[in-house]
C-alpha cells in the first residue's frame, strides 16, 4: 500500500491525515498551532511533528512510508516565512517528499475540490481564497489580527471584550455579554480585562475564545452580540466578492465554502454573508465544505506525488 500525509496548520491547531492512494483516511493527529508568526519556528515545528506523529501511530506507518506529504501551513506566504518553514521540517522529511503551501489552498481543495469555487475561512484568523475553471488564483484578506482578519474569531471576540468595556465607561449600551464574561469566565469587573488581555502570556487565540459569548449573547438576542455578527458577517462576504471579482466569478454559477470555528454561530454569521454576497454574485451557493482543510491537504499529497509542484517545496 502506498500512504500519503495531509497537514492543516493554524493559529489555534494544526491537524495531520495518513490515508492511503485514494485518500481512504488511515490515521489523524492532533496538536497546537503551527502559525510561526504566532507561535514561533521552534514551538510551530514541534506542534507539526506531534500531529504527525499521531497519525503515524494511529495508521502503523513510518514517515519513511510515505510516499509524499502536503503540508499548509499559516503564515508560509511569504518567500522569507516559506522557506523558514520548509528548512525546519526537512529534518522530519529527509527525502524532501514534502510541499509546504498556505492553509487558504488546502482548505479550498478540501471544501470545493479541483474545480472553480471559493472557500472563506474564518478561525482565529479569516481569509477567502478561490480558484476558477483556468486555473487563476486569488485571495483577499488573511492581513492578520493587527492590520486584518476582518470576520474571524479573533476580531468577533475583540469586538465583544470592546462592547462590555464601552458599556462599563457608559459609551456604549448594556450587554448580556458583561454578565455572561462574570458568569462563564468569572471575570466580573471589567476593569480587569486589560491585564487579562495585554498580558504577554494571552496570545490571538486565547482572546479568540471569547467569541463563544458574543455567540450566546447574539443566539439570547442581545442587540450588540448581534451587530458584532452581522458586521462579521458582511466583513467576510466582502473578501469572498474581492476575490470573485478578480477572477471574473461573479456572474457565474459559484460555490463559495465556509470553514472555521466563527461559523459555529450559524445563522447569525451566514445570513448576513449570504446577504452581501448575493448583491453581487447572485448565482454563488454557499455551502458547508465537502472535506475538512487535512483531507484537501492529503488530496494535494495525492497529486503531488505525480508532478510535484517544485516551486513550493
Amino acid at each position: 500500500m502506498v500512504y500519503f500525509l495531509g497537514v492543516d496548520g493554524g493559529a489555534s491547531k494544526t491537524a495531520a491525515l495518513v490515508t492511503d492512494e485514494s485518500a481512504v483516511p488511515l490515521g489523524r493527529g492532533l496538536a497546537g498551532g503551527s502559525n510561526h508568526l504566532r507561535v514561533g519556528i521552534e514551538q510551530a515545528t514541534r506542534n507539526i511533528e506531534r500531529a504527525v506523529n499521531s497519525a503515524l501511530v494511529e495508521a502503523g506507518v513510518a514517515i519513511r512510508e510515505i510516499e509524499y506529504a502536503y503540508c499548509g501551513i499559516a503564515g508560509s506566504d511569504h518567500i522569507e516565512h516559506h522557506e523558514r518553514v520548509v528548512e525546519a521540517l526537512r529534518v522530519f522529511f529527509p527525502r524532501g517528499n514534502f510541499v509546504v503551501d498556505n492553509d487558504a489552498r488546502i482548505a479550498l481543495t478540501g471544501a470545493v475540490g479541483f474545480g472553480s469555487g471559493i472557500v472563506v475561512i474564518a478561525g482565529t484568523g479569516s481569509v477567502a481564497f478561490g480558484r476558477n475553471t483556468s486555473g487563476g488564483e486569488a485571495r483577499a484578506g488573511g492581513w492578520g489580527p493587527k492590520i486584518g482578519d476582518e470576520g474571524s474569531g479573533y476580531a468577533i471576540a475583540r469586538d465583544g471584550l470592546t462592547a462590555i468595556v464601552r458599556a462599563f465607561d457608559g459609551r456604549g449600551p448594556a450587554t448580556k455579554m458583561t454578565d455572561l464574561l462574570c458568569f462563564q469566565y468569572a471575570m466580573c469587573d471589567p476593569a480587569d480585562l486589560p491585564r487579562f488581555v495585554y498580558a504577554t502570556t494571552t496570545g490571538d487565540d486565547v482572546i479568540a475564545r471569547y467569541g463563544k459569548l458574543v455567540m450566546q449573547a447574539a443566539d439570547e438576542g442581545d442587540a450588540v452580540a448581534r451587530a458584532i455578527l452581522d458586521r462579521a458577517g458582511c466583513e467576510l462576504a466582502y473578501c469572498v466578492l474581492a476575490v470573485a471579482r478578480r477572477l471574473s466569478l461573479t456572474a457565474e454559477e459559484l460555490p463559495v465554502a465556509y470553514v472555521g470555528g466563527a461559523f459555529h454561530s450559524g445563522g447569525l454569521l451566514l445570513d448576513p454573508m449570504k446577504r452581501e454576497i448575493a448583491r453581487e454574485a447572485p448565482r454563488a451557493v454557499v455551502t458547508p465544505p465537502l472535506h475538512t482543510p487535512v483531507e484537501g491537504a492529503a488530496m494535494m499529497a495525492i497529486r503531488a506525488a505525480s508532478s510535484p509542484r517544485a516551486t513550493r517545496v
